[in-house]
Parts: C-alpha cells; sequence; structure tokens
C-alpha cells in the first residue's frame, strides 16, 4: 500500500472531506486524529472521512473516527465514512461499529446522508 496521506477540502455546501491513503495504525493515528480535531474545534459539523485509497485501519484507528464522530456529536454535527474495501469494513464489523459509524460505499452518498435539509 502507498505512504499514509491526508488531504482535505471543503464541498462547495461546507462538508468538510478528508481523503485518506495508505495504512491507517498507531503510527499515524495520532496525525489523523489531530487534523479532524482541529476542524471540529474550528467549527466544521459536517465530515466526511473517505477511506476508499486505505488498505488497512487498525484499532487506534478506529478510535479515532468514534472519537470524531462523539466530538460531532456532543456538538450537533455528523460524521459519514466512505469505505468500499470489503477488508477494511469488515473490521468496523468486527469490532460491532457498522451500525455506529455510517458506512457509505462512494463518496457522493456520503455526502448526500449530510447535505443541508432543504
Amino acid at each position: 500500500m502507498s505512504e499514509f496521506q491526508i488531504r482535505e477540502h471543503v464541498t462547495p455546501g461546507g462538508v468538510r472531506t478528508f481523503h485518506v491513503s495508505g495504512d491507517v495504525d498507531f503510527g499515524v493515528a495520532p496525525e489523523l486524529k489531530t487534523r479532524i480535531t482541529e476542524r471540529i474545534d474550528a467549527g466544521d459539523r459536517r465530515v466526511v472521512i473517505d477511506l476508499t485509497e486505505t488498505g488497512f485501519v487498525d484499532s487506534t484507528a478506529i478510535g479515532v473516527l468514534v472519537g470524531a464522530l462523539k466530538r460531532l456529536h456532543d456538538s450537533g454535527g455528523e460524521l459519514a465514512v466512505v469505505c468500499d474495501n470489503e477488508d477494511v469494513r469488515n473490521i468496523f464489523t468486527v469490532v460491532g461499529l457498522e451500525n455506529v459509524i455510517p458506512l457509505h460505499r462512494s463518496q457522493e452518498d456520503a455526502l448526500a446522508v449530510l447535505a443541508p435539509s432543504a
């Protein structure tokens, strides 16, 4: 798998999207946590974490996502995770989080869920 990298942008609708690539484990999870936390603390309330280019996540990375979900819920925000890799999706199932952290197969699906109500 390629080297760990985070790219981020804000959609025209105001959703902060983090594109994560490479393996996300205990060595890089703190960087992911810092980036997400900084944006939530700065006021972002709708966040997508796109794991499409991620080959592996460990329990530390899952903890970062759970922490982001809690932080967003506590501030009235929402989190969506994009993941189409069955191996990575299975990790969420094994730890019992498939119904806690919203998983979507495409960024379009995740953004549609986070779109503001008309």
